[in-house]
Protein backbone atom coordinates (compact mmCIF):
# COMPACT_ATOMS: atom_id res chain seq x y z
CA UNK A 1 0.00 0.00 0.00
CA UNK A 2 1.50 3.09 -1.03
CA UNK A 3 1.21 6.50 0.93
CA UNK A 4 -0.90 9.21 0.52
CA UNK A 5 1.23 11.80 -0.17
CA UNK A 6 -0.59 15.69 0.81
CA UNK A 7 1.64 18.69 -1.80
CA UNK A 8 1.18 21.66 0.75
CA UNK A 9 1.96 25.02 -1.78
CA UNK A 10 2.84 28.15 0.91
CA UNK A 11 1.60 31.35 -1.18
CA UNK A 12 4.63 33.47 -2.22
CA UNK A 13 4.71 37.23 -1.06
CA UNK A 14 3.67 38.19 -4.53
CA UNK A 15 0.49 35.38 -4.73
CA UNK A 16 -1.34 38.20 -2.53
CA UNK A 17 -0.51 42.21 -3.45
CA UNK A 18 -3.23 43.52 -1.66
CA UNK A 19 -2.36 43.16 2.10
CA UNK A 20 0.84 45.44 0.74
CA UNK A 21 -1.21 47.72 -0.94
CA UNK A 22 -3.30 48.69 1.73
CA UNK A 23 -0.43 49.60 3.91
CA UNK A 24 0.57 51.47 1.50
CA UNK A 25 -2.97 53.58 1.47
CA UNK A 26 -2.75 53.64 5.40
CA UNK A 27 0.89 54.56 5.00
CA UNK A 28 -0.12 57.72 2.67
CA UNK A 29 -2.97 59.01 4.51
CA UNK A 30 -1.23 59.64 7.77
CA UNK A 31 1.49 61.50 5.87
CA UNK A 32 -0.54 64.25 3.59
CA UNK A 33 -3.41 64.96 6.12
CA UNK A 34 -1.97 67.98 8.47
CA UNK A 35 -4.36 68.85 10.84
CA UNK A 36 -6.11 72.00 10.11
CA UNK A 37 -5.03 74.32 13.27
CA UNK A 38 -1.23 73.68 12.36
CA UNK A 39 -1.63 75.75 9.63
CA UNK A 40 -3.52 78.57 11.14
CA UNK A 41 -0.88 78.81 14.15
CA UNK A 42 2.25 79.37 11.44
CA UNK A 43 0.12 82.15 9.72
CA UNK A 44 -0.57 83.81 13.43
CA UNK A 45 2.83 83.43 14.15
CA UNK A 46 4.61 84.91 10.87
CA UNK A 47 1.90 87.72 11.06
CA UNK A 48 3.06 88.90 14.32
CA UNK A 49 6.31 88.41 13.33
CA UNK A 50 6.24 90.95 10.49
CA UNK A 51 4.33 93.32 12.85
CA UNK A 52 6.74 93.35 15.58
CA UNK A 53 9.70 93.67 12.66
CA UNK A 54 7.63 96.85 11.15
CA UNK A 55 7.45 98.37 14.41
CA UNK A 56 11.33 98.33 15.27
CA UNK A 57 12.34 99.57 11.55
CA UNK A 58 9.55 102.92 12.64
CA UNK A 59 10.86 103.40 16.10
CA UNK A 60 14.45 103.13 14.48
CA UNK A 61 13.86 105.34 11.70
CA UNK A 62 12.06 107.94 14.22
CA UNK A 63 15.02 107.62 16.39
CA UNK A 64 17.54 108.36 13.59
CA UNK A 65 15.37 111.10 12.20
CA UNK A 66 15.21 113.34 15.94
CA UNK A 67 18.84 112.54 16.39
CA UNK A 68 19.47 114.04 13.06
CA UNK A 69 17.36 117.10 13.79
CA UNK A 70 18.88 118.04 17.29
CA UNK A 71 22.45 117.66 15.59
CA UNK A 72 21.87 119.59 12.89
CA UNK A 73 19.69 122.18 15.00
CA UNK A 74 16.77 121.44 12.34
CA UNK A 75 13.26 122.58 12.96
CA UNK A 76 14.87 125.14 16.05
CA UNK A 77 15.65 129.19 15.64
CA UNK A 78 19.08 130.44 14.94
CA UNK A 79 21.21 131.84 17.72
CA UNK A 80 20.95 135.24 18.11
CA UNK A 81 23.22 137.57 20.43
CA UNK A 82 20.55 138.38 24.02
CA UNK A 83 20.20 141.75 23.49
CA UNK A 84 21.13 143.51 27.01
CA UNK A 85 18.13 143.98 29.56
CA UNK A 86 17.93 147.58 29.70
CA UNK A 87 19.05 148.89 33.76
CA UNK A 88 17.79 151.97 35.55
CA UNK A 89 20.56 153.84 36.95
CA UNK A 90 20.58 153.95 40.41
CA UNK A 91 18.45 156.33 41.92
CA UNK A 92 20.29 158.74 43.44
CA UNK A 93 22.44 159.04 41.01
CA UNK A 94 20.26 162.29 40.15
CA UNK A 95 21.08 165.77 38.87
CA UNK A 96 22.63 166.92 42.63
CA UNK A 97 24.41 163.39 42.91
CA UNK A 98 26.40 164.67 39.49
CA UNK A 99 27.01 167.79 40.08
CA UNK A 100 28.45 167.20 43.95
CA UNK A 101 30.82 164.95 44.37
CA UNK A 102 30.03 164.18 48.54
CA UNK A 103 26.28 162.76 47.18
CA UNK A 104 28.39 160.25 44.42
CA UNK A 105 30.59 159.12 47.35
CA UNK A 106 27.35 157.90 49.54
CA UNK A 107 27.53 154.57 51.25
CA UNK A 108 25.49 152.06 49.32
CA UNK A 109 23.03 151.39 52.01
CA UNK A 110 22.93 153.74 55.03
CA UNK A 111 21.69 151.19 57.35
CA UNK A 112 22.81 152.96 60.85
CA UNK A 113 21.88 156.21 62.45
CA UNK A 114 25.50 156.96 62.87
CA UNK A 115 25.69 156.36 59.16
CA UNK A 116 22.94 158.46 58.31
CA UNK A 117 23.91 161.07 60.48
CA UNK A 118 27.46 161.37 59.18
CA UNK A 119 26.01 161.16 55.28
CA UNK A 120 23.31 163.89 56.01
CA UNK A 121 26.34 166.19 57.65
CA UNK A 122 28.33 165.06 54.86
CA UNK A 123 26.16 166.36 52.19
CA UNK A 124 24.85 169.34 53.84
CA UNK A 125 28.29 170.59 54.25
CA UNK A 126 30.67 170.76 57.19
CA UNK A 127 28.38 173.77 58.80
CA UNK A 128 24.68 173.23 58.02
CA UNK A 129 24.04 176.11 60.83
CA UNK A 130 25.65 178.67 58.63
CA UNK A 131 22.57 177.99 56.85
CA UNK A 132 20.09 177.93 59.74
CA UNK A 133 19.43 174.07 59.48
CA UNK A 134 20.15 171.79 62.15
CA UNK A 135 20.55 168.06 62.25
CA UNK A 136 20.40 166.27 65.71
CA UNK A 137 19.71 163.39 67.37
CA UNK A 138 16.73 162.01 69.96
CA UNK A 139 16.69 158.52 70.39
CA UNK A 140 16.52 156.44 67.48
CA UNK A 141 15.47 159.29 65.88
CA UNK A 142 17.45 161.87 63.98
CA UNK A 143 16.03 165.10 63.03
CA UNK A 144 16.68 167.76 60.47
CA UNK A 145 15.00 171.04 60.71
CA UNK A 146 14.46 173.81 57.56
CA UNK A 147 13.92 176.92 58.87
CA UNK A 148 11.18 178.63 57.43
CA UNK A 149 13.39 181.70 55.80
CA UNK A 150 15.14 178.92 53.79
CA UNK A 151 12.36 176.73 52.86
CA UNK A 152 9.03 179.21 52.71
CA UNK A 153 7.74 182.73 52.10
CA UNK A 154 5.65 184.09 55.25
CA UNK A 155 2.01 182.82 55.29
CA UNK A 156 2.78 180.69 51.48
CA UNK A 157 3.46 176.45 51.59
CA UNK A 158 5.42 176.69 48.26
CA UNK A 159 9.01 175.83 48.47
CA UNK A 160 11.44 178.14 47.33
CA UNK A 161 14.83 177.65 45.23
CA UNK A 162 17.03 178.20 47.41
CA UNK A 163 15.13 174.98 49.14
CA UNK A 164 15.36 172.71 46.39
CA UNK A 165 19.07 171.85 46.02
CA UNK A 166 18.85 171.00 49.93
CA UNK A 167 15.81 168.97 49.58
CA UNK A 168 18.11 167.41 46.68
CA UNK A 169 20.52 166.20 48.59
CA UNK A 170 18.38 164.68 51.38
CA UNK A 171 16.81 162.73 49.07
CA UNK A 172 20.03 161.13 47.36
CA UNK A 173 20.36 160.41 51.25
CA UNK A 174 17.10 158.28 51.94
CA UNK A 175 17.78 156.51 49.01
CA UNK A 176 20.51 154.81 50.19
CA UNK A 177 18.45 153.53 53.13
CA UNK A 178 14.94 151.80 51.72
CA UNK A 179 14.43 150.77 55.46
CA UNK A 180 14.24 153.75 56.71
CA UNK A 181 10.54 155.88 57.74
CA UNK A 182 10.53 159.61 57.09
CA UNK A 183 8.04 161.75 58.87
CA UNK A 184 7.95 165.25 57.80
CA UNK A 185 6.58 168.14 60.66
CA UNK A 186 5.29 171.29 59.65
CA UNK A 187 5.10 173.93 62.79
CA UNK A 188 4.38 177.41 62.84
CA UNK A 189 4.22 180.23 65.58
CA UNK A 190 0.98 181.69 67.47
CA UNK A 191 0.00 183.94 65.35
CA UNK A 192 -3.43 183.14 63.99
CA UNK A 193 -3.33 183.27 60.47
CA UNK A 194 -7.14 183.40 58.09
CA UNK A 195 -6.90 183.20 54.49
CA UNK A 196 -9.23 181.41 51.75
CA UNK A 197 -6.29 178.84 51.87
CA UNK A 198 -5.27 178.32 55.03
CA UNK A 199 -8.05 179.05 57.58
CA UNK A 200 -5.71 177.92 60.42
CA UNK A 201 -2.25 177.38 61.72
CA UNK A 202 -2.61 173.68 61.37
CA UNK A 203 -3.55 173.96 57.29
CA UNK A 204 -0.81 175.87 56.62
CA UNK A 205 1.75 173.26 58.56
CA UNK A 206 0.37 170.25 57.23
CA UNK A 207 0.80 171.96 53.68
CA UNK A 208 4.13 172.94 54.38
CA UNK A 209 5.34 169.65 55.09
CA UNK A 210 3.27 168.00 52.18
CA UNK A 211 5.19 169.90 49.70
CA UNK A 212 8.36 168.84 51.63
CA UNK A 213 7.46 165.18 51.15
CA UNK A 214 6.31 165.57 47.58
CA UNK A 215 9.46 167.34 46.51
CA UNK A 216 11.53 163.98 48.04
CA UNK A 217 9.22 161.49 46.36
CA UNK A 218 9.70 163.33 42.78
CA UNK A 219 13.59 162.61 43.52
CA UNK A 220 12.13 158.78 43.89
CA UNK A 221 11.81 158.63 47.42
CA UNK A 222 9.10 155.60 47.64
CA UNK A 223 5.97 157.36 49.24
CA UNK A 224 6.00 154.15 51.02
CA UNK A 225 8.63 155.38 53.48
CA UNK A 226 6.96 158.94 53.70
CA UNK A 227 4.58 160.42 55.71
CA UNK A 228 3.48 164.15 56.95
CA UNK A 229 2.03 166.10 60.04
CA UNK A 230 0.96 169.36 60.41
CA UNK A 231 0.97 170.53 64.55
CA UNK A 232 0.21 174.29 64.23
CA UNK A 233 1.44 176.44 66.71
CA UNK A 234 1.42 173.74 69.41
CA UNK A 235 4.64 172.48 69.46
CA UNK A 236 6.96 175.50 69.24
CA UNK A 237 10.86 175.09 69.99
CA UNK A 238 10.65 178.19 72.15
CA UNK A 239 8.14 180.61 74.10
CA UNK A 240 6.76 182.98 71.61
CA UNK A 241 7.82 185.47 72.85
CA UNK A 242 10.01 187.48 70.41
CA UNK A 243 10.26 187.52 66.99
CA UNK A 244 13.57 186.13 66.95
CA UNK A 245 11.24 183.14 69.00
CA UNK A 246 8.64 183.48 66.74
CA UNK A 247 11.08 183.03 63.72
CA UNK A 248 12.92 179.91 64.95
CA UNK A 249 8.95 178.05 66.12
CA UNK A 250 7.95 178.45 61.97
CA UNK A 251 10.09 175.39 60.77
CA UNK A 252 9.45 172.01 58.96
CA UNK A 253 11.76 169.18 60.78
CA UNK A 254 12.31 165.67 58.47
CA UNK A 255 12.18 163.31 61.22
CA UNK A 256 14.56 159.84 60.17
CA UNK A 257 14.22 156.56 62.01
CA UNK A 258 15.69 153.35 60.38
CA UNK A 259 13.47 150.37 61.20
CA UNK A 260 13.99 146.82 59.74
CA UNK A 261 11.43 147.02 56.86
CA UNK A 262 9.45 149.49 55.75
CA UNK A 263 5.31 148.61 55.49
CA UNK A 264 4.22 147.72 52.24
CA UNK A 265 1.62 149.55 50.08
Amino acid sequence: MNPVQTEYQIPSPASDPLPAKKTRASSLSRTRKPAAGDNANEIWFLTLSDLLLLLVIFFVLLFGLTWQQNRQGVGTPPETEAAPTPTLPPARETEAARSDPRIADLPAHTNAPENLERALSNVLGLNPEDQGITLERRGPELILTFPERIAFDTGQAGLKPSAEPILEKVAAVILTCPEMLVEIHGHTDDRPIRTPHYPSNWELSADRATQVAKSLIRRGVDPAQVSVKGFGEHRPLTPNDSEFDRLRNRRVEVHFNILDKVPQH
